[in-house]
This record gives structure tokens, C-alpha cells and sequence, in this order.
């Protein structure tokens, strides 16, 4: 008898250690008025206020998947209600959002009028190219146009990522040549998470040791 529950026993153990399966969970991020904060009232900025959606420029890209162009005020179109920041205006936009699993891949996709720093964790990824050329936003990654979309992929993001707790995304949006302002982004976070059933085996696991230890 003692032999069998032996048996069962590391049983047990194998089936919880070895099938341990894991699902992906995906961590979408996005500018909106409801994900985005800024800092345009702490800057006391004209005109300033909390995160809004905001109708882009016409010579604008069309806002990413998801997304929503976003600003601190109606900056996007020309039009009633329409607010122009001064040149060398600088508004930090962030979001925080948790991850909980070894990250397996992440990409972020930006635009910006006129151009964008990007931060993420504390840790700078991207300068923002100040003092360039900007005959419609920036002439370089990042602008506010598809060719001069800012793309960021996973070897770019991961080692900056939090996989067990909070991260924070900003991004330090520039007025440099007068008009239109925005920003505009959306991104996603893949990280590896128990299945339900496998916590489960992993409980088989600890019950078979248990009953090792009983017998022993």
C-alpha cells in the first residue's frame, strides 16, 4: 500500500512540474482622453487642461489603430476653438498600465505635431529631433506623418519593461514651428501567464510532496 501511494504521489508531482502550461496575455496601451494624463496644468500653461480627443490636422496621418490624436486643448484642427501653443511649448502626456508574466514581445507606434521624446520607466528610448525641419510637423521620426511614424519594437521596449508590477509610458510632445499640436500612439505588451488548469497541477504537485513527506 505504502509503495502505491508512493507512485501516486510522484505522480502528482510530475504532472504539476512538467505541465505547466502558460497562455499569452496581451497589455494593449493607447492615447485617449480616458488612458492619457499630461501635465499642462502643473506647467500653467495657457489654455491648459486635462487629456482630450482631439480631430486631427487634414494633413495629418489618420490616428493609429485603437487610438485617438490627443492633446491639453483644441489643437488638432484650424476652426472655432481652435488654440495654437507657442512655439517651445513642451507637454508631458503618460500612461500607466501593469504587467504580471516574462514579457515575450511589445511594440509601440507613435506620432507626433510637431515631434516627441519617448520614456518609458524613467529611461529615454527616443529623442525627440529638436531644431530640424518641419514643412508639415517633423521632417524625421517622430512627426505627425506615416512616413515619419516612430516604430518601436520589442528588443527596444523589453529591457525597460516592468514584468511584475507598474510601467509608465511618456512621451514629451514639442511645438517647434507654430500651428497644429498633437499626439497620437498605440502599443502592446505580451507576457506569458499561468493557465487556470495549471495552477491546479501545480497544487497536484505540492499535494504529491505533501504526501512524501507524510510517508517518509
Amino acid at each position: 500500500m505504502y509503495k502505491l501511494i508512493r507512485r501516486l504521489a510522484t505522480l502528482f508531482i510530475l504532472s504539476g512540474a512538467l505541465l505547466s502550461a502558460k497562455a499569452d496575455t496581451i497589455t494593449p496601451f493607447f492615447s485617449s482622453a480616458t488612458t492619457t494624463t499630461n501635465n499642462s496644468i502643473a506647467l500653467g500653461l495657457p489654455n491648459a487642461g486635462a487629456t482630450e480627443n482631439i480631430v486631427g490636422n487634414s494633413a495629418w496621418a489618420a490616428p493609429l489603430a485603437g487610438s485617438s490624436w490627443v492633446s491639453y486643448t483644441t489643437s488638432g484642427s484650424t476652426g472655432a476653438g481652435f488654440f495654437s501653443p507657442a512655439n517651445g511649448t513642451a507637454v508631458t502626456f503618460s500612461e500607466t498600465f501593469s504587467l504580471s508574466g516574462p514579457v515575450t514581445s511589445a511594440y509601440l507606434d507613435v506620432l507626433a505635431d510637431d515631434t516627441a521624446t519617448v520614456i518609458l520607466n524613467g529611461v529615454t528610448i527616443y529623442n525627440a529631433n529638436l531644431g530640424g525641419s518641419y514643412p508639415t510637423c517633423s521632417s524625421l521620426p517622430i512627426g505627425c506623418l506615416t512616413p515619419t511614424e516612430g516604430m518601436f519594437n520589442t528588443a527596444q521596449l523589453a529591457p525597460y519593461l516592468n514584468d511584475d508590477g507598474s510601467n509608465t509610458l511618456s512621451f514629451v510632445v514639442y511645438q517647434e514651428a507654430g500651428s497644429s499640436f498633437g499626439l497620437d500612439y498605440a502599443g502592446g505588451v505580451t507576457v506569458k501567464t499561468p493557465e487556470p488548469g495549471s495552477l491546479l497541477l501545480l497544487g497536484a504537485a505540492f499535494a504529491g510532496l505533501a504526501l512524501l513527506k507524510f510517508r517518509s
